[in-house]
């Protein structure tokens, strides 16, 4: 479920503009989306952008430009907000950019009461130029945003599971992390608010949630007045993801356990190096030591523990993701993800490789070919050159797949048949294919495991 686009959409319905949605990262064709642009025959037509293949991006808003000439493109999400006018230069069909919050300039777009000369944080074009308004001050308190109900999105095309916000911002300067760039100030809703959004949906029986928030546990005490909050409602028998990714420095024991006691469940750590040497280079400002901690009291406490691990990472050797290697396999970690190290323009790792020239492929190619999960190094370093890093990157998958076919017997080895079949037949790939790509066996498996987690 895209929660961002899902907050454009409330502001629109609660000021009465009609919209309608088509999410073309489930597999909608363009040919569906042909048909529904012309029934619905827009004004306006909105785009969130990523960097990662948003060249694909470029060729559906020049079809859409080409079927509906005189209704207007406006792009905005992360690849507008970094980059700015750069992709009104390279995509003519993009009228407006949006950068950073969307839901004012959106709103003040549609309605036409503003010039657009004086709409902060847009992107317009005029006789033949570029014109950006600066940007707009970002809303602090973020109860100013009602949050999704998700009017006119096909419920059905998604898991049962909702994504929710309860801050904006990160405060941290990974050098290889876009978030930083679209808002570095942590901004949060009041709790209140926020287990509103939770109770809304109870009351309608979804008690799965995924929390997206970039740094969910930055403020401790927020975090515990959020589960006294939940269980002062009462809403019991929730499983909830923090599948985002928390600091591992900003959990203790005491705060995990009264996570769990609410209804928390699954909790990814970004890891990113495997000792303090590489996370001083990526400039993650937090210690080997207390990564290892956090992973060994949620592993304890029973969580299913997610570790995201970068490889290949500038100043890294082959040395350094072995300890990354001995990390994943130390703990009894539900799933960890070694990332193929992509750097994203706007990123300091970016700036780095350019600097340097170590690119192997030009990033307008890479970014549109190359994805964090496959071997494919896009550039190499003194350290790792190209053929250690295809051979490293290897590995790594392998033991992602060593990982998950030893959580699924921890899970349902106790079933002697069902352990046999994992131990000897089990096989880690297409049961990813299954989950990722086909709805009706990912909500099978989705129940199976809240009702096993809840009862637990």
């Amino acid at each position: 479920m895209p929660a961002g686009i899902g907050y454009i959409a409330q502001v629109l319905s609660d000021n009465s503009i009609e919209y309608d949605y088509v999410d073309m990262r489930i597999g909608y064709s363009w040919r569906y989306l042909r048909k529904k642009a012309l029934s619905f025959r827009p004004d306006l037509i909105g785009f969130s952008m990523i960097t990662v293949d948003y060249k694909a991006a470029y060729e559906v808003i020049t079809g859409l430009k080409q079927l509906l000439p005189d209704a207007k493109i406006v792009a905005g999400g992360h690849h507008v907000t970094i980059l700015k006018e750069k992709v009104l230069q390279e995509c003519k069909d993009i009228d407006f950019g949006v950068v950073h919050d969307g839901e004012k300039t959106i709103l003040e777009l549609c309605k036409g009461d503003i010039p657009y000369e004086d709409i902060k944080g847009l992107i317009f074009r005029k006789d033949r130029q570029l014109i950006f308004n600066g940007e707009r001050p970002l809303v602090e308190n973020l109860d100013e945003y009602a949050f999704p109900r998700y009017h006119n999105f096909n419920m059905k095309d998604y898991s049962k599971q909702i994504p929710i916000h309860s801050s904006r911002g990160c405060v941290f300067q990974c050098t290889f992390c876009p978030n930083k760039l679209i808002g570095g100030k942590f901004r949060a809703k009041s709790v209140t608010n926020f287990v509103d959004e939770i109770e809304y949906w109870y009351a309608r029986g979804i008690k799965q949630f995924a929390i997206d928030d970039d740094n969910f546990t930055l403020k401790k005490q927020r975090v515990l007045d959020i589960c006294d909050e939940i269980e002062k409602r009462n809403l019991k028998d929730l499983f909830i993801r923090c599948s985002n990714g928390i600091r591992a420095d900003r959990v203790d024991r005491q705060l995990l356990v009264r996570m769990k006691e609410i209804g928390v469940r699954e909790i990814g750590f970004g890891v990113d190096g495997g000792n303090n040497k590489v996370l001083g280079y990526l400039k993650k400002g937090e210690t080997i030591e207390s990564i290892e901690r956090a992973i060994k009291n949620a592993c304890e406490l029973g969580f299913d523990v997610k570790m995201f691990i970068i490889v290949g990472t500038p100043h890294e050797t082959l040395a350094d993701i072995e300890d990354s290697i001995r990390l994943a396999r130390k703990y009894p970690v539900a799933r960890v993800n070694f990332n193929n190290a992509i750097p994203y323009p706007g990123t300091e790792m970016f700036d780095y490789v350019k600097e340097h020239n170590l690119f192997l492929i030009p990033p307008e190619e890479y970014l549109n070919t190359v994805s964090e999960e496959k071997s494919i190094p896009v550039f190499e370093t003194p350290e790792l050159p190209r053929e250690e890093r295809i051979k490293i990157l290897e590995r790594c998958h392998k033991v992602e797949k060593e990982v998950m076919k030893n959580t699924a017997y921890r899970m349902y080895g106790h079933y002697p048949l069902v352990g046999l079949f994992i131990k000897y037949f089990f096989n880690v790939t297409l049961f990813e294919k299954l989950f990722f790509n086909n709805l009706i066996f990912r909500r099978f498996f989705e129940w199976i495991r809240y009702r096993q987690m809840v009862r637990d």
